[in-house]
């Protein structure tokens, strides 16, 4: 299959009519620059699936494309909006996504590794059985999710500063996740377990933590509040030490 010549930059000269129209009869490209362009129509046809490796999409709009099992190879997409696109089994290789917003898109099945989506937002996104691993998702914010939740895989993601608020993940098995000073607010999170994890001042108030495992979660320098905060979940010897220690209490063995 012939792949596409790499295309400059369109504000140094390059007609950006030649990039639409390649990406709307393409299917693999390579080092092509869309920074800032308007993709929708162009990449609005399901077909065979796209490869793009170290392409640009940098403030490019591809609301509602057709990304149906793409593949992006170390892509920058840095503030694009993939705002209701179809990327259902796409796959994202290493690259940056920061400050991109995928806000009510399709993302069932897609998984992300090794990607930059600090500030990244998936509000209203469908991540049924999307996977997430050494990520760093900084920032990010994933309330009001679609679907079944609960199959979202997240594993070794620097998740800091994350906006989780009443997303419903109940059961889910986190490993490796940072949520440090994240803000898990009325997140359902009953049976979910926390293996080696991070929760360090994390914002917990009214979770619905009931047969949550915590053991294995690093739950900071705890505050008179956790016994309430934390009700129903099940933490190790060590963590009712340290709760006991917050109230005033001393454990004598």
């Amino acid at each position: 299959m012939t792949v596409p010549p790499a295309f400059p930059r369109p504000s140094d000269g390059d007609d950006p009519a030649a990039v639409l129209r390649a990406l709307a009869s393409g299917t693999r490209f390579d080092a092509v620059d869309c920074s800032g362009l308007d993709l929708g129509r162009a990449l609005a046809t399901p077909g065979e699936p796209r490869t793009f490796r170290r392409c640009v999409f940098s403030g490019a709009r591809l609301r509602g494309a057709r990304l149906d099992g793409a593949v992006f190879e170390e892509c920058v997409a840095t503030g694009a909006d993939f705002a209701g696109a179809v990327l259902d089994g796409a796959r994202f290789t290493g690259g940056r996504l920061a400050s991109s917003d995928f806000a009510d898109a399709d993302l069932a099945d897609a998984v992300f590794d090794g990607v930059d989506l600090a500030d990244t937002g998936f509000r209203g996104a469908m991540l049924d059985d999307a996977r997430f691993t050494g990520c760093r998702m900084t920032g990010a914010r994933l309330g009001g999710l679609r679907g079944l939740a609960v199959t979202l895989t997240l594993e070794r993601c620097a998740m800091q500063l994350a906006d989780l608020r009443g997303v419903g993940l109940r059961g889910i098995h986190l490993k490796g996740v940072d949520l440090s000073e994240a803000d898990l607010e009325g997140a359902d999170l009953r049976d979910a377990v926390f293996e080696d994890c991070r929760l360090r001042d994390a914002q917990l108030r009214n979770a619905k933590l009931a047969g949550a495992d915590l053991r294995g979660a690093d739950l900071g320098e705890l505050a008179p509040d956790a016994p309430a905060l934390l009700r129903g979940a099940v933490i190790s010897p060590a963590q009712a030490a340290a709760i006991c220690a917050a109230l005033g209490l001393h454990v004598v063995p």
